[in-house]
């Protein structure tokens, strides 16, 4: 495969094409050090066998709010554990360099932002930035030289300057939000002369030959920022002023448009790289939304790009890289771009896990995971937290018999994988479907279990994980209706016209999965807004998709009986009909606890784990079914 191709720019041979991107990963203390947490996530994705990393985002200055900290000579030797941890591996790192201009979130409540021009953002705290004035800018600019110096000393092989998503320096880029008209304004040349300056002063203080490279948008997707035609002259103005390489995304953070939902397919912006490829000639890496490696030796044939970025994959699946040279594409974890545990968390400044892999920042916690005695494990449901119980507890080396109704894993991730806003959900079953028998799980499909099949089992530890049931409301009439459950399942026939009682996460995916196929759909939900249970990285993506399909979304407006061809809605105290074919409920679950009731003193230890405890998120399911490998 190209992908384990090596590679050389910048003067740094790179034994393979993968890169993992820097990113926020709130592992950090405040003040900015690294924890063994964080050097021991860098150390599995090194030793899992990526060619390049770029760690960050580090500050250059020390009230900004997160980042690892670069601002001072004091901060030297913990920047040199990040870099040796990844030499130790034969991994090539850069330290990428962060000032966040106006989207500056602080730890001094008085400092006001500062940026190229006084524009708010949209984003964030919305406040109006400070005008730069030169001596600022200048001063700025010895300040990312000063943290490359410090990066060079650290041992870091190149320094990466963020010139992307919306931070100071696309700042200076784009017209949206530079309106100087000084030498940094105006045109084209000038608003990239801040990041000309930048590295040119890294180059007079580390040396000419100590690489500099750059993340830039392939498009700035804002209105009146700049689009994939002046990037490209962007980008060839960087590589006559000296970078080593191109690392390309899409957008800003304030970008109406989703950049890393599953709305975004594969791969999806894999042409901006291609296009900022045929402008320059130093080496370019594609970025968002590659998870598979299958997708990234497509770009890479094609000669989109030269490298490929894939952060959350690697979040996934430390392993993927090592996995795809075996060829062994069945055992990887595939990113499904939920968020849940990633973007959602760090937009809340908490510490970044995942939905497939809940081990991610606390590998030390499951290092060297061995039972002392092995056990009889019966585990009754095959969804994302049975699943990953019986992984963890078969790993472990305990004996596991896992129960799944139907005929295949994953729970309701497969219901909600029948909607376009889940497609990618489908892989955790397929994963568990192909992992758990190598790991001597055996799996018993098509039985739905009773605790007379669990006892005559003699299990030691009983695991149940049957998840919830379809919450049907006491609305009269309710018989005329089908659940969302059914509808997904395609148990149910819907006609053309459609109202969705309740507009939730699995309202909104069933919702989307009719009006996807051409019907008429209206969602009638009791809160003042919808996908209110959506995580906020991926809520808003969701309402566009079902604007441009044409739903209707009544909030505030409660259901309060259902006739075989319409639905009597209550909205503001006025009750009226909305005429429709079929009436669909998607008000929420309810715990499936009976069988974990039953088993109560009749196991010597029992556990629950998911929605059977209360229905929450498939982030929570897997967690508590990691978890339960640390107890039992």
């Amino acid at each position: 495969m190209k992908l384990f191709e090596p590679i050389e720019f910048g003067g740094m041979k790179v034994k393979n094409r993968i890169v993992m991107p820097a990113a926020e990963l709130n592992y950090h203390t405040p003040d900015g050090r690294p924890t063994d947490r964080l050097l021991r996530f860098y150390e599995e994705r090194a030793k899992g066998g990526i060619g390049f990393a770029v760690v960050g985002i580090a500050k250059i200055e020390p009230h900004f709010f997160g980042g690892i900290a670069a601002h001072s000579d004091e901060f030297i030797p913990d920047l040199k554990k990040i870099a040796d941890v990844f030499h130790k591996y034969d991994v090539k790192c850069a330290l990428q360099l962060w000032h966040p201009g106006r989207y500056e979130i602080s730890f001094d409540p008085n400092r006001q932002p500062v940026a190229p021009s006084p524009i708010p953002p949209p984003i964030f705290t919305k406040r109006t930035p400070k005008e730069l004035t030169k001596e600022e800018i200048l001063q700025i600019e010895e300040e990312f030289a000063d943290a490359a110096l410090r990066a060079k000393k650290a041992g870091f092989d190149a320094v990466e300057l963020i010139g992307s998503a919306g931070y100071l320096i696309s700042q200076f880029f784009s017209p949206a939000t530079n309106k100087r008209t000084d030498e940094y304004g105006g045109s084209l040349e000038n608003r990239t002369r801040f990041a000309v300056e930048i590295i040119q002063k890294i180059k007079e203080k580390c040396g000419e030959s100590y690489p500099v490279m750059i993340r830039i948008p392939g498009d700035e997707f804002i209105e009146g920022g700049n689009t994939v035609r002046e990037m490209k002259q962007i980008a060839k103005i960087l590589e006559d002023a000296g970078v080593v390489a191109i690392n390309v995304m899409a957008g800003w953070h304030e970008s109406r448009k989703p950049l890393t939902t599953m709305l975004v397919p594969r791969g999806g912006f894999a042409y901006l790289a291609a296009e900022i490829k045929s402008a320059v000639s130093v080496p370019v890496i594609a970025s968002h939304r590659i998870n598979d490696p299958i997708v990234a030796e497509k770009i890479l044939q094609e000669g989109k790009a030269d490298m490929v970025a894939m952060l959350r994959a690697l979040i996934a699946d430390p392993e993927l890289p090592k996995k795809a040279k075996e060829g062994r594409f069945d055992e990887i974890r595939y990113c499904v771009a939920c968020n849940q545990g990633c973007m959602d968390m760090v937009m809340q400044a908490q510490p970044v896990t995942c939905l497939v892999n809940p081990i991610v920042g606390r590998e030390a916690e499951f290092e060297n995971l061995k039972a002392e005695k092995p056990k009889k494990v019966v585990i009754v449901g095959g969804g994302p937290g049975g699943c990953m119980a019986a992984e963890m507890l078969a790993r472990k080396g305990h004996k596991v018999v896992l129960f799944e109704k139907t005929d295949k894993l994953g729970g309701q991730l497969n219901l909600a994988a029948k909607s376009p806003l889940g497609y990618e959900f489908a892989e955790v079953g397929k994963y568990f479907m192909n992992v758990l028998p190598k790991l001597g799980v055996e799996v018993r499909y098509n039985t739905e279990a009773d605790a007379g099949k669990v006892l005559a089992e003699n299990p030691d530890v009983a695991v149940i994980a049957v998840g919830a049931s379809p919450l049907i409301p006491p609305i009269p009439g309710v018989e005329n209706a089908v659940t969302a459950f059914d509808v997904l399942a395609g148990r149910a026939e819907v006609g053309n016209s459609v109202v969705v009682i309740g507009g939730g996460g699995v309202g909104c995916d069933v919702a989307a999965e009719l009006a996807n196929e051409g019907k008429k759909v209206t969602i009638v939900e009791m809160l003042p807004k919808i996908g209110q249970d959506i995580g906020i990285s991926t809520r808003w993506t969701v309402l566009m998709y079902l604007k441009e399909k044409g739903v209707e979304m009544l909030t505030n407006t409660k259901a309060v009986e259902i006739k075989p061809n319409a639905v009597v809605v209550e909205q503001n105290g006025e009750r009226k009909e909305l005429q429709c074919d079929t009436a669909v409920i998607a008000v929420g679950t309810k715990p499936n606890n009976g069988l974990y009731d039953e088993l109560q003193g009749k196991v010597s230890e029992l556990y629950k784990i998911g929605d059977c405890v209360k229905p929450r998120k498939a982030l929570d399911a897997t967690r508590e079914g990691a978890d339960l490998a640390l107890k039992v």
